[in-house]
């Protein structure tokens, strides 16, 4: 236990440089006495102590010149890799060049040609020195390794042996027992690399890792496509590892890389596509003067709409929230943020239902863009609350949508959800509702009405991923509502910059598809994040499967039978076709279900009525089922 613990003292103590830099001058010394020694009576018995003392000045002096040039006694001794040699190397040759443009210089003086040494000296300490110093370092290097390797550490492989590969070895080789490289690339298969044999990533992995006792793996490839590194992150899992990943290289602090910058994957990184990048400087252009209200502003959607809109210094923002706690904590934030950009913020504590307190935001500011996120947007929830979800996401996307027409709004930008595409739920049929709303109010208004619809958010309040985190730190079970059942995700800045280009792009009337890659199944991404989290499935924690919730799709689709899309210039979005709606049809169909809720608060008529709003809204393992029973499958 003591051995351990001197050994873990002596691996967290680091000479100072100023020290190494005297052991190395020490060393240059030796090396020059033993050549003095070594060149025979001629030089040894002629040049007497005296002239190796005079000698060993200059010597020194354009050593330590050398030294504080090149600073090969700033790297850590026992971490000595090739670039601690190429640095030495530089250094001493300098130093012996420079020695000889002296010899040279003085030669003629004989009060200072006393201070010089014979070329033939100067060479051969030069090539006995680097050799000492060299041993040295690699002798240190040998001793730490060697006292290392009674002390237990956790066993790691890498995945890639490329240079990426060689410096994670270098920064990761003092904490970690690096067992073995695993590459895709033949040429180096059974080769060794840093002294560690590689192996081929199509071999039996999962054997070697049961048999080494391997718990993680470090991926330090570069320059693969975001499939390519999907692939890899899930083999590595499937082998039973924690995966943690290298980051690219234009990430690395002032081109160095350290063992904090070494993070696990996120379950973002599973998504296998590019990440969607926007060029803000068209929407910077557009948003610069403007007053812009958000609502649901303190909501996950909201608050990074808002984030985004501050980076692009509009004239005014204005948040609007009904959740007075999650506004609060907006505000915190964004003063921290709003300290460059001075943007003009407004907190507005109202509720979309409250068309009164709706009207007076209206009059009191001139308002240009609108970003519409407030909503219920909860399935489960929704199924048992229908008359909120039609309060919320029905009729209070219409008041937001005819305050916007009323007051003159250039743009209002609705943020919808594949839910709404032939959906099976009153939550996605209260959003439908509302986009059929907000495309009919489109054709007889000046105020240009736009849609956006993706799916589901990572990260987002409510979110799959959330709940899962939290199942797993309880120790599960995981509860996943069927085993084939699938999403299509994104991350919040994605959605939240698509949203934001979409309202630039868009003229009045689209429905903005955004291209989320292949959806991805709910059992397959629980498995991850539990190989993710360092557990084993089924023995540290285990799946349940609780059955499809009422209006719960196995998939989602975004686009319905009778839509069609057509291509924008950015290839991630494109705009959906649709039938439309005539205005004075919709407006009286969503007053007469406004009725009903005002007088009736039955659910029944309400849900009916919804239904003719949206034709193909069928619903799903819902007591709504019934007012299906015309719909024949």
């Amino acid at each position: 236990m003591k051995k351990v613990q001197v050994l873990n003292f002596m691996q967290r103590r680091f000479v100072s440089k100023w020290i190494i830099l005297i052991l190395d001058l020490c060393i240059i010394s030796i090396s020059l006495f033993i050549v003095f020694t070594l060149t025979g009576k001629e030089y040894f018995t002629e040049l007497t102590l005296i002239k190796y003392y005079k000698g060993l000045i200059s010597v020194i002096l354009f050593a330590t010149i050398g030294h504080l040039i090149f600073e090969p006694h700033r790297g850590v001794i026992r971490y000595t890799s090739l670039f601690d040699i190429q640095r030495l190397f530089f250094s001493r040759t300098f130093a012996v060049v420079c020695n000889m443009i002296y010899v040279f210089l003085v030669a003629s003086n004989p009060t200072l040609i006393e201070y010089t040494l014979p070329k033939v000296i100067l060479l051969t300490n030069y090539v006995l020195s680097l050799f000492l110093l060299i041993l040295f370092r690699l002798c240190i290097k040998y001793v730490f390794h060697a006292g290392r390797v009674n002390v237990e550490r956790q066993r790691i492989m890498i995945y890639g042996a490329g240079d990426a590969g060689r410096i994670a070895h270098k920064v990761l080789s003092p904490t970690y027992d690096i067992i073995a490289f695993v590459d895709d690339n033949e040429l180096k298969i059974g080769k060794l690399f840093e002294g560690v044999k590689i192996l081929h990533a199509q071999s039996n992995i999962a054997k070697f890792v049961t048999k080494n006792n391997i718990k993680q793996i470090v991926i330090s490839v570069q320059n693969c496509t975001p499939v390519e590194k999907r692939d890899i992150y899930t083999r590595c899992i499937d082998w039973g590892l924690q995966v943690k990943v290298v980051p690219p290289i234009e990430e690395w602090i002032d081109g160095e890389l350290t063992k904090s910058q070494i993070k696990t994957i996120r379950i973002e990184d599973l998504l296998g596509r590019e990440a969607i990048e926007l060029q803000d400087s068209h929407l910077m252009e557009s948003l610069i003067s403007k007053t812009i209200l958000v609502t649901g502003a303190a909501g996950s959607i909201g608050s990074e709409i808002v984030r985004q809109l501050l980076a692009l210094k509009p004239k005014c923002l204005l948040l609007l929230d009904q959740a007075e706690t999650p506004m609060y904590h907006l505000e915190m934030e964004i003063r921290q943020l709003n300290k460059l950009n001075s943007v003009h913020v407004e907190y507005i504590i109202a509720d979309v239902k409250d068309n009164q307190t709706l009207v007076s935001v209206f009059e009191k500011y001139t308002i240009n863009y609108v970003f519409h996120a407030a909503a219920y947007k909860h399935v489960p929830s929704m199924e048992n609350n229908p008359l909120q979800a039609i309060k919320v996401n029905v009729l209070g996307s219409r008041n937001i949508a005819d305050l916007a027409d009323e007051f003159g709004i250039e743009k209002m930008v609705l943020i919808s959800t594949d839910k709404a595409v032939n959906p099976t739920n009153i939550m996605g049929a209260s959003k439908r509702a509302a986009e059929i709303y907000i495309q009919s109010k489109n054709q007889v208004s000046k105020t240009a009405f736009i849609t956006t619809r993706f799916g589901n958010v990572l990260g987002s309040n409510g979110s799959v991923i959330p709940l899962f985190k939290k199942q797993i730190e309880e120790g599960g079970p995981i509860t996943v509502t069927h085993p084939d059942i699938t999403r299509y995700f994104m991350t919040i800045p994605e959605a939240c910059q698509l949203v934001l280009e979409a309202g630039y792009i868009g003229e009045g009337g689209e429905i903005f598809v955004f291209d989320m890659g292949e959806s991805i199944k709910i059992n397959d991404l629980a498995k991850r994040m539990i190989s993710l989290s360092g557990l084993v499935l089924d023995k540290d924690i285990r799946i349940e499967y609780v059955g499809l919730r009422p209006g719960e799709k196995l998939y989602e689709e975004l686009l319905n039978a009778n839509e069609y899309v057509l291509p924008t210039h950015h290839k991630k979005i494109m705009i959906s076709k649709v039938v439309e709606f005539p205005f004075a049809k919709v407006d009286k169909q969503i007053k007469q279900l406004e009725n009903t809720l005002v007088n009736s608060h039955d659910e029944i008529k309400s849900v009916k009525l919804l239904k003719q709003i949206v034709p193909e809204f069928i619903s799903k393992n819902s007591i709504f089922e019934k007012l299906d029973s015309h719909v024949t499958t």
